[in-house]
């Protein structure tokens, strides 16, 4: 739900906007060979029927659901098949989502105000296949789990999930929103940081909300606009409104630690005063895609 990042790297590819579509989408990659947007047929992309039996043992494997052998003729999409897998979801709730395998040192982008990851999809899709992408979901949204309270509660925690995958570095981070702030704090506890990036965000929904906000009719308003999947239940409305008041009071609250290293700046100031030891690169981005050239210039 970040509109600046979607409007910056706007290439007519559409995104997965939930855990499920994501580890589908990167399933179909690592069959495909390619990248593939959440409409595009299977078979119409050139995927044939010993590439769907690889995406069903996927599936088995994962989740250990056992899909018929014609599902993917039936549901020939990554939103359509994500249907028949959401009462999983659950199994993905963990905060690091694996959002596309390269070639490189894995960038780690960390979930705006509202805790959703899937518009640094779109991000990476641009970025180029080359490049890894993870994305940090916040707690409690595809789960009962309680939010997070503080950035850096967040941060100890996403390090951890970072060490696990890649125990040294280089590292490059980024995140909009309060996720600038919390790769600030792991860029303070993680050795050999070569890139903290502040991105650009724009809450769309956030103005909107009244005291007592109407989930089913915000939940309307997110599936006219496409940022969420249509059987998503107002439930999850609850949950992401939860995640989005805790993540402004833990930013309200935050003191950031000292850091050394320099900060790259996307179009706005960081969201809070940082310690005058910290150099701050400023880009100027726009809605042209200097945002993806930047980047890929700053990790090489």
């Amino acid at each position: 739900m970040n509109p600046a990042i979607d409007e910056t790297t706007d290439t007519g590819y559409q995104r997965p906007r939930d855990p499920m579509e994501i580890w589908l989408a990167r399933q179909w990659q690592d069959v495909l060979g390619f990248t593939v947007g959440i409409r595009e047929n299977f078979f119409g992309v050139g995927g044939n029927s010993l590439d769907a039996a690889r995406v069903i043992n996927a599936v088995l494997l994962e989740f250990g659901v056992q899909l018929p052998l014609n599902v993917l003729t039936d549901h020939p999409t990554v939103e359509r098949l994500a249907t028949q897998l959401r009462d999983h979801a659950e199994q993905l709730s963990g905060p690091l989502v694996a959002i596309q395998d390269g070639t490189g040192p894995p960038l780690f982008l960390v979930h705006s105000d509202d805790g959703q990851i899937g518009p640094y999809c779109r991000l990476a899709y641009a970025l180029g296949e080359e490049f890894t992408v993870y994305g940090f979901q916040a707690a409690g949204l595809y789960s009962d789990a309680e939010p997070a309270r503080t950035v850096t509660a967040m941060a100890d925690a996403y390090v951890d999930a970072v060490r696990a995958v890649r125990p040294t570095g280089p590292y490059l981070l980024g995140g909009a929103g309060i996720g600038a702030a919390i790769a600030y704090e792991m860029a303070v506890r993680l050795d050999d940081v070569r890139l903290v990036a502040a991105l650009p965000d724009t809450d769309s929904w956030s103005q909107e909300l009244p005291g007592n906000p109407d989930l089913s009719g915000i939940l309307a308003s997110w599936q006219e606009r496409d940022l969420v999947p249509p059987d998503v239940a107002p439930e999850f409305v609850a949950r992401t409104l939860r995640v989005w008041r805790a993540n402004r009071d833990a930013v309200r609250d935050w003191r950031p630690s000292p850091y050394s290293g320099p900060l790259d700046v996307f179009d706005r100031p960081p969201i809070t005063a940082l310690p005058a030891t910290v150099v701050q690169r400023t880009h100027e981005c726009g809605t042209d895609g200097r945002l993806v050239d930047a980047l890929r210039e700053l990790i090489g």
